[in-house]
C-alpha cells in the first residue's frame, strides 16, 4: 500500500502528461506561431534534423516533425516528473514550479537545443520570444507541473 507522503514514478502517467502537453503545445504553435499552418509548423520542427529539405518532404516530414515534437515533450515531461519525486516543493507549489519550468524549457530550447540543429539562426525578436515563453509556460510548464502533482490512475 502506498503511503500518503510517498511519491512514485509512473511511466503511464508520464505518457499521459506527454500526450496532453504535446497536444497543447502543438496546437498553440499551429494557432499562434504557424498562423494555422499545421504542415509548416511540423516541417519546421523536422528541419531541425533534415534542414531545408524538410519543407519539400510532404506528409513524411510532417510526421517526422510530429514525432520529434513528442520526443521533446516526453523528455521535458519525464525530467520534471522524475525531479518531482525527489523535490517535494515541485508538487507543493506546482503553479510557481510550472511557470519557472516553462521558462526553463524556453531557455533550454532556444539557447541550447535549437542552436545545435540545422535550423538557421534567426535574429532575436522580443515579441516572438515573449509569445514563445508564454506558450511554453501555459502549454508545457503548467500542465506538466499540475498533472504531475495530481494523482492520476
Amino acid at each position: 500500500m502506498e503511503k500518503s507522503n510517498q511519491t512514485t514514478f509512473s511511466l503511464k502517467k508520464v505518457l499521459l502528461i506527454t500526450l496532453i502537453a504535446g497536444i497543447l503545445d502543438g496546437l498553440a504553435a499551429v494557432i499562434f506561431l504557424g498562423k494555422m499552418n499545421f504542415t509548416g509548423v511540423f516541417q519546421y520542427i523536422a528541419s531541425a534534423i533534415l534542414g531545408k529539405a524538410a519543407f519539400a518532404g510532404g506528409i513524411k516530414t510532417v510526421l517526422i516533425g510530429l514525432a520529434l515534437h513528442y520526443i521533446i515533450a516526453f523528455g521535458f515531461t519525464i525530467f520534471y516528473t522524475f525531479a518531482s519525486t525527489k523535490i517535494a516543493l515541485l508538487k507543493q507549489h506546482f503553479i510557481l514550479s510550472g511557470v519557472i519550468y516553462g521558462l526553463l524549457v524556453w531557455a533550454v530550447m532556444n539557447l541550447i537545443i535549437v542552436p545545435l540543429t540545422k535550423i538557421p539562426a534567426a535574429p532575436f525578436h522580443y515579441e516572438k520570444a515573449i509569445l514563445n515563453a508564454i506558450i511554453l509556460i501555459f502549454c508545457i510548464g503548467l500542465p506538466i507541473s499540475y498533472l504531475t502533482a495530481r494523482k492520476i490512475n
